[in-house]
């Protein structure tokens, strides 16, 4: 073999392990720049849940506390109604006591 085919041949080897030292060196950056995008997603992607389920028991507070009020003013409506009831009964009630009192 020649010296010339000889260093043909060592630079051929060389370039191809430079080729090699490259696509490697490369590949890394681009798994690296993956993951540090896969986090960065990520965390976004947390704080969009986060603010969805703030929001979420925002509205269910706001409908517990509507609820709520309808109830205690059915409930006021309700005792009133008890109540006025209780006014319309109670001469008779009276009576019944008195007649009861007297007639022992």
């Amino acid at each position: 073999m020649s010296m010339d085919a000889i260093k043909q041949v060592t630079d051929t080897e060389a370039e191809a392990k430079e080729r090699r030292a490259k696509a490697q060196a490369e590949a890394q950056a681009m798994v690296a720049g993956a993951e540090k995008a896969g986090r960065e997603a990520l965390a976004q992607a947390r704080k969009e849940a986060q603010a969805g389920a703030r929001e979420l028991l925002s509205q269910a507070e706001s409908q517990a506390e509507v609820k709520t009020r309808e109830a205690l003013a059915e409930y006021e409506k309700d005792c009133q109604a008890l109540k006025a009831r209780a006014a319309e009964k109670l001469d008779e009630a009276a009576a019944l006591i008195v007649r009861r009192v007297v007639n022992t």
